[in-house]
């Protein structure tokens, strides 16, 4: 919030206009870029475009920092907020907790936004050295992402893997193949454990791994150990992420995104319901 409140008051002084003026400008009132300036408040993101065209500058210099600087966590993590993804308040999950952060994969809505994803998703794959043979989603909602993974990997690292939603778009679920499956957030595991009980039953002996956006690192249940820990050992996969809270948490730190006053809410919650 630093970083953003800082700029918008050097960049208003700069082009010697008022706070009245700027408000004005972007069609709000002068007392919330009074608040954005002191630190109180941060823009909304749809205005954050509209503030970076009006100055004449691009977005990465609005906050002060270069996207080749960063490594795909961080540029994930930017990606989210700045998309309306990742979000910071008070939630409340399924499981009864009330989080400081939240995940809301329904922002994605268009095809630039998809594309993107799948370029992270892609990245998590070849860093992580994961061979695969099939990608895999359990409903048809998550076509448009297992797509875009598989264009992806084949238009830029000559991949051409087949990819199968639901065993009815695609090709069919066979066993002997190394399945990837596609998934958002990783929280309890409930969702997924289902999903592989289902792949298990169509291709029984297939290597599956699992590649998800976000891995909240919470506990199982009763269990001390991670969602992510307790399902590797039971189904005898390996699951991997494109970040963690703790990535989350280490890109506000870093400046990365302006959400310095969640953080001790954010450690806090990672402390108490953190697995090991």
């Amino acid at each position: 919030m630093e970083v953003i409140a800082k700029k918008i008051k050097a960049l208003r002084k700069n082009k010697k206009i008022t706070q009245e003026q700027l408000a004005e400008v972007l069609a709000v009132s002068s007392q919330a870029v009074s608040k954005w300036e002191n630190g109180i408040s941060t823009p909304d993101i749809e205005l954050l475009p509209i503030i970076a065209r009006y100055f004449g500058i691009t977005m990465d210099e609005l906050f002060n920092y270069r996207q080749d600087a960063l490594n795909y966590r961080e540029r994930f993590v930017r990606f989210m907020a700045d998309n309306g993804v990742l979000k910071f308040g008070e939630f409340g999950l399924q499981s009864g907790r009330v989080s400081p952060y939240y995940i809301d994969t329904s922002s994605y809505k268009s095809a630039s936004q998809i594309t993107k994803l799948g370029k992270f998703y892609a990245e998590c794959m070849i860093e992580n050295n994961v061979h695969s043979e099939m990608l895999c989603a359990p409903a048809n909602q998550k076509a448009p992402l297992v797509i875009a993974t598989s264009m992806v990997l084949f238009e830029k690292y000559g991949r051409d893997i087949e990819y199968s939603i639901g065993n009815t778009i695609g090709a069919n679920l066979t066993s002997g193949k190394n399945i990837t499956i596609i998934e958002d957030t990783l929280t309890s595991g409930n969702t997924l454990c289902e999903t592989l009980k289902s792949i298990r039953g169509n291709a029984s002996d297939s290597e599956i791994d699992v590649v998800v956006s976000v891995d909240r690192m919470e506990k199982s249940g009763a269990l001390s150990g991670t969602a992510k820990k307790h399902i590797e050992e039971e189904y005898g996969i390996r699951i991997y992420s494109i970040v963690t809270l703790q990535d989350i948490i280490s890109a506000i730190k870093n400046g990365v995104i302006p959400a310095s006053e969640y953080l001790d809410a954010l450690q806090q919650y990672k402390e108490r319901y953190g697995g090991k």
